[in-house]
């Protein structure tokens, strides 16, 4: 094997290892950004729900008190009733009277709807303000388990750019251009292996004379198809006895 494809084949091991570990590192603190995010979700549905049932308690103590106003006034018509002396003070004194009582009717239901809507939104703002509670600290584990786990792959990762810096520095710049790119393109397989006349990096055949100049290792050849640089592995020699 040409030593370019050599080093090529160990550059892209080193590539793989990085891309696992920032992958690792980015899961990581995906997950504790999810608990952030959650947790930022239910405070900001928590201050909603604090803000309506402020507003909902508002309008039915205001409704309440117009309500026993209301019952008030009709005590009162009702006792001037025993009073009044003609049947248009009668007349009139009744008509307030009902009116009053349409009122309160009203007020009742509306007391009452107030009421029965607050009930779920309580309900809701206590299992928030729990789950709030459960979260900050499942969040604070969270930050606390993975700190160390997050410097050691800090750690690794930065070695191993190291390391691939110095393998990068081998090779010729232009094929490392094109490595890189096909790389970032091919899904971490920028080189790819030969095998029975096929490309093992997109699974098309190649043709029979690029096969045959890949197997003599006499300089750089890539698949026409998917453009990855071709290697052959030849067959260890058969043991003697």
């Amino acid at each position: 094997m040409p030593e370019e494809i050599a080093r090529l084949m160990g550059l892209q091991g080193i590539d793989r290892q990085l891309q696992e570990l920032e992958q690792t590192l980015a899961t990581i603190a995906g997950n504790v950004e999810g608990l952030r995010e959650e947790n930022e979700r239910n405070q900001a549905e928590l201050q909603r729900l604090v803000e309506e049932d402020q507003q909902n308690s508002a309008a039915r103590k205001k409704a309440e008190k117009e309500l026993a106003e209301g019952e008030a006034r009709i005590r009162n018509k009702r006792m001037r009733l025993n009073l009044v002396r003609t049947d248009k003070e009668l007349q009139a004194l009744t008509h307030e009277v009902e009116a009053l009582k349409d009122t309160n009717l009203r007020l009742e239901s509306e007391v009452l709807a107030l009421t029965e809507a607050g009930d779920p939104r309580s309900a809701r703002i206590k299992e928030l303000g729990e789950a709030i509670a459960k979260g900050r600290a499942a969040l604070a584990e969270g930050e606390k388990e993975i700190a160390t786990q997050v410097e050691s792959l800090k750690s690794s990762i930065a070695e191993k750019r190291r390391e691939r810096d110095e393998a990068a520095a081998q090779i010729q710049p232009t094929l490392l251009q094109r490595y890189n790119t096909l790389f970032t393109r091919r899904q971490g397989t920028a080189v790819a292996l030969a095998k029975g006349g096929t490309c093992m990096g997109c699974r098309r055949l190649l043709p029979p004379q690029l096969f045959n100049e890949v197997q003599k290792h006499l300089q750089i050849h890539f698949c026409p198809n998917c453009q990855r640089i071709l290697y052959y592995e030849d067959k260890p020699a058969p043991e003697t006895t």
